[in-house]
């Protein structure tokens, strides 16, 4: 055994992490640039990356250097990182290297796929390879335990200590909140196109880059680039990237996934540098990562305020928003109705698009609910909350990626983060005389640096629930959500 225990395990673990960044980088590259006929090498790459990192991180011996370190009660300085490297290595050893192995080569395979059924429109395309990864998805969840439910410890993944059991009642209030309200707003709506226009990529992809850029976004560790789906990704301490995606006629769509991104970004460039493969340098969980986002898209973003600073720098990059006034453009980027796809949803009708996803990922799971009748099962529950009948499987089961790459587990974290980022809002605006003033000016950096003081400098060294009740004085509440969104729209 190493003399050193605890050295022992920080050269471990940022050997790990050298094999996971890499394979994120090949990821990022698979989502942007990658030629077609390139996917398959490319899943034995990533699936050859991710057994060699599980293998390397459930060596017995990582096992021996925690017992070590445990017998010596951890210091304060280390505690943290000891706790989370142990809950990660009991969870990682009950997975083989075999099951790891093929679920990564699965995943790679199936985002192609899924890509293709999408344009297709056809979930047939698809439902093979869904199939399979909800059997792995199962063999797994079986390996790591659970008491009650099977997705109990998918959850684990996202959200650690959170539960079905745990989920149903804070989803409940937030969805007897939310459809009284949604038909009230519904009700007197703006038209769907009233801010279509013609919108250039390039006039919209300067605008993007000068906002994410004022929010503080630092371009020296991250660029922007094009996907299917939009998504974040750290490749390194210092190399965070960002994607969107374009529709000439609808700027917002594009914008408003830029802010959300940025926020992710903004979160990972605030971790400890120093800590970097480690879990004191790594985000807590999923859903205090989707606060940051929802935070900055939403709180910050999507609000009157923020088109008086933002409108004339707009019609510069995209002269055909010269016909609004920043009013005009705060009624709608804040239109709230009933829409089909949940990247583009309004504040108000989002977080039923996760508790559709959440019900249904529960019933696949637990076996209630088979992948053929995934469609029709999605189709009448969307109808049934939102009063929409779904025309095709784009705009229907096929428009997330998430199944895609295994993720089954992760939409509940979407919800949460709703939830953190109002209740981290209202605490910042009690803590920080003058902030509303300072946003509507577009100067960030005064949330920025309560954000990073608050959440992002503590990677994983509080649970999620304790790092709120620091941050604001109490747990997550459903109630900042709620009365957030009936000041605001109601």
């Amino acid at each position: 055994m190493s003399s050193d225990p605890y050295r022992a395990l920080l050269e471990r673990a940022r050997e790990v992490y050298l094999l996971q960044t890499t394979a994120y980088a090949l990821e990022w590259d698979m989502e942007t640039y990658l030629p077609p006929k390139a996917v398959a090498h490319r899943a034995d790459q990533l699936s050859y990356l991710e057994g060699k990192a599980h293998s390397r991180f459930t060596d017995p011996a990582v096992g021996d250097w925690l017992k070590a370190c445990e017998d010596r009660s951890p210091s304060p300085e280390t505690e943290a990182n000891i706790r989370e490297w142990r809950r990660a290595y009991d969870r990682a050893t009950k997975i083989p290297v075999d099951l790891v192995e093929e679920a990564q080569r699965t995943y790679a395979l199936a985002r192609e796929v899924w890509k293709q059924a999408r344009v297709a429109e056809n979930f047939s395309a698809f439902a093979p390879q869904l199939s399979r990864i909800l059997d792995l998805t199962r063999q797994k969840a079986d390996l790591w335990g659970y008491e009650q439910s099977p997705y109990d410890a998918l959850l684990q993944d996202y959200e650690p200590g959170a539960s079905v059991a745990g989920l149903r009642p804070v989803f409940a209030e937030l969805s007897e909140a939310l459809v009284p309200l949604v038909g009230t707003l519904s009700g007197r709506s703006l038209p769907e196109d009233v801010l279509e226009g013609h919108y250039p990529t390039a006039g919209q992809a300067a605008l993007n880059e000068e906002v994410a850029r004022a929010f503080g976004y630092n371009f020296e560790e991250g660029r922007i680039d094009t996907t299917t789906h939009p998504f974040a990704t750290s490749l390194g301490p210092e190399d965070h990237r960002i994607t969107t995606r374009y529709d000439e006629r609808i700027f917002q769509a594009s914008l408003y996934g830029v802010l959300h991104e940025t926020g992710h970004a903004l979160y990972e460039m605030g971790l400890d540098k120093m800590a970097a493969g480690t879990p004191l340098g790594e985000a807590r969980s999923l859903g205090i990562h989707e606060s940051q986002s929802r935070l900055w898209e939403n709180h910050v973003g999507r609000t009157e305020a923020f088109w008086e600073c933002w409108r004339d720098r707009a019609v510069q990059h995209l002269p055909d928003l010269k016909r609004f006034s920043p009013a005009d453009l705060g009624r709608g980027v804040q239109r709230v109705a009933p829409s089909y796809i949940r990247v583009e949803a309004d504040e108000v009708t989002y977080d039923l698009h996760i508790l559709l996803r959440f019900e249904i990922e529960v019933a696949l799971v637990e076996g209630q609910l088979r992948v053929a009748d995934l469609p029709e099962a999605w189709n009448e529950r969307f109808h049934r909350m939102f009063g929409l009948k779904v025309p095709n499987d784009r705009l229907g089961v096929l428009q997330d990626i998430h199944w895609s790459m295994g993720a089954l587990g992760y939409f509940p974290t979407y919800s949460l983060g709703n939830l953190n980022a109002a209740q981290l809002m209202a605490a910042a605006e009690r803590q920080l005389p003058g902030l509303s003033q300072e946003l509507a000016a577009g100067h960030y950096g005064t949330l920025l640096a309560w954000l990073r003081a608050n959440v992002h400098r503590h990677g994983k060294r509080y649970h999620a629930s304790e790092l709120i009740a620091r941050a604001t004085g109490e747990p997550t509440q459903a109630r900042y959500r709620i009365d957030y969104l009936r000041q605001k729209y109601a």
